[in-house]
């Protein structure tokens, strides 16, 4: 019993003559640890964003009429990482250009960089 209180001892002993590197103070200061984000200002920041949702919401609509430019932008909505706010519209583009894959293919000749990307697309949405 008195090992374990020599131990303890020591060990806080040890914590206590621990070398301070005295550092300068941050030029920061403690703002950021009471930051509080005004309600009004983040109401405003999510008005923001569902109508800039719906604007990528029309692009990707738009970019239906030629398959390989939908390919593009759904690879661009996934490569930034935003693709999740368009799940069901990216699904339903991908599923009717898998339909018509073999139609695609046989009127165009694409090349291996359009074909890669399709491959890409098709696989990075499945693991979604």
């Amino acid at each position: 019993m008195e090992i374990g209180a020599d131990l303890a001892a020591n060990t806080n002993q040890q914590n206590n003559s621990r070398r301070s590197g005295n550092f300068p103070p941050t030029l920061w200061g403690c703002s950021f640890a009471s930051f509080s984000f005004p309600q009004t200002e983040f109401e405003s920041y999510s008005r923001q964003v569902e109508e800039l949702k719906e604007n990528v919401k029309d692009m990707l609509i738009k970019s239906k009429e030629d398959p390989v430019q939908n390919i593009e932008f759904i690879n661009l909505l996934c490569r930034l990482g935003v693709s999740y706010h368009f799940y069901n519209e990216i699904e339903n583009n991908l599923r009717e250009i898998f339909d018509d894959l073999p139609n695609l293919l046989e009127k165009h000749d694409y090349d291996l960089y359009t074909l890669s990307l399709l491959f890409r697309v098709f696989i990075s949405v499945v693991c979604m």
